[in-house]
């Protein structure tokens, strides 16, 4: 948990390294102002200076090393080692490993019912990974698209659909949506 007065609390389970990177900080060094955290110890830490640290994949490694990337927005890990998505501030990305209709939706766009015209989804604002192929994508828009959760997990959500602007995802099909009334 980032409070916005610069401090930060954690419980347990969160992967070895960011907490050893957490337990005893002082407070005169820059505070933590973005975390992501996925399975199999992975994590992305970006600090108020601007620094950031992770433990990931060799490819997510190059890719957040790579200058010209620009500034990450938003890190998601995925259900292995090799899965992973990164959102730039530009709305720029990179993936590697993430369900297919993730994928076709980044690459090609989406057919739009009204018209049949196929349409890129645009600069992106975020995309969240569940351990079971589940995703969330949304546009620096607003739009938001998502697939993979349970018939029970949608109906929960149902009324609320055309109003969801984040959602995440965790083990034993839970989940949480932020919407918007």
């Amino acid at each position: 948990m980032l409070y916005t007065d610069g401090g930060w609390a954690w419980s347990s389970g969160i992967p070895h390294d960011l907490h050893k990177k957490l337990w005893g900080r002082q407070r005169s060094l820059p505070s933590p102002e973005y975390v992501a955290i996925g399975s199999l110890d992975r994590y992305y830490i970006r600090f108020e200076d601007g620094e950031s640290e992770w433990v990931g994949c060799d490819t997510m490694t190059e890719r957040l090393q790579d200058e010209s990337s620009g500034d990450v927005g938003t890190v998601a890990f995925g259900n292995d080692l090799d899965s992973y998505f990164i959102v730039f501030e530009d709305g720029g990305y990179s993936y590697q490993e993430v369900p297919d209709a993730l994928q076709e939706l980044v690459q090609t766009g989406r057919q739009d019912s009204t018209d049949g015209e196929c349409r890129s989804p645009g600069p992106l604002e975020c995309v969240s990974l569940g351990p079971n192929d589940e995703w969330f994508l949304q546009t620096k828009t607003g739009k938001a698209w998502w697939d993979g959760m349970s018939e029970d997990a949608v109906d929960c959500m149902a009324e609320h659909c055309n109003q969801i602007s984040f959602m995440d995802f965790a083990d034993d099909d839970a989940y949480l949506f932020l919407y918007k009334e």
